[in-house]
């Protein structure tokens, strides 16, 4: 049975305008794109849920996640400071699978990016790393060493989305985690490659209790993000 571990802030520190690199001391052996739920303790005077955060990077002492402000939740964990008390409920859903394919690519938008770091860590194969911003990137150089190239975009100052730079076909593998509507048109893209997605839901317990986080797959039936994902093959959804 999964229940929340206490741990303590070991760093939180703004990387970009309203997103956060918050690292805690604990390391809970989860794979690329598992989640875990984090809680501030301060939520106990505060009826908040604990907020879903897919594994950025790990090391023997800390797991660390990217955060986004973007309500009252969020808001109060980026108040966190060093030394304060969270818990963690994880690591939960299905992460990403490893493949043998040669041409990889690994493809975020915005926030996506965070969970995909781990990955590109951990496959044998270096990707091309493809990765769209609304304004200003952030977090890239930490890519770069395991990687083969990295291209990103930002709509404010080109115009453009990440998927107009990248021709799906040329891979045969490609793993993506953004906006549900960014994930759709990388499907609609494709003609041959193989796509696991990251998909993007509100989350209240990140069990399956709760419903929440429900979808519609594309043979009509409803799949919880959170124990049947948050990954899935792109077909599963969006054929």
């Amino acid at each position: 049975m999964l229940n929340y571990r206490q741990c303590e802030v070991i760093e939180n520190i703004e990387i970009a305008p309203g997103i956060l690199k918050i690292s805690i001391d604990i390391n809970l052996e989860a794979e690329p794109g598992q989640f875990f739920m984090l809680r501030a303790d301060s939520f106990r005077q505060d009826p908040i849920l604990a907020r879903p955060l897919g594994v950025c990077e790990q090391k023997v002492d800390r797991l660390m996640f990217l955060v986004q402000v973007v309500g009252k939740g969020t808001k109060l964990i980026a108040n966190l400071k060093k030394g304060d008390g969270v818990s963690v409920l994880g690591p939960l859903g299905n992460g990403f699978v490893k493949t043998d394919d040669e041409k990889i690519a690994i493809v975020a938008g915005g926030i996506g990016i965070a969970p995909l770091l781990e990955l590109a860590k951990n496959l044998d194969t270096k990707a091309d790393f493809y990765a769209g911003f609304a304004d200003e990137p952030y977090f890239i150089e930490e890519f770069r060493p395991y990687v083969e190239k990295i291209i990103t975009s930002s709509e404010k100052a080109e115009g453009k989305f990440i998927i107009d730079k990248l021709n799906p076909d040329d891979y045969d593998t490609i793993y993506a985690c953004g906006p549900n509507p960014m994930l759709e048109a990388l499907y609609e893209k494709n003609t041959r490659a193989k796509i696991q997605v990251s998909m993007e839901a509100h989350m209240a317990c990140g069990i399956g209790a709760c419903l929440g986080c429900t979808v519609e797959d594309s043979k009509g039936d409803f799949v919880r993000v959170c124990t049947d994902g948050p990954v899935f093959d792109a077909e599963r959804i969006f054929s």
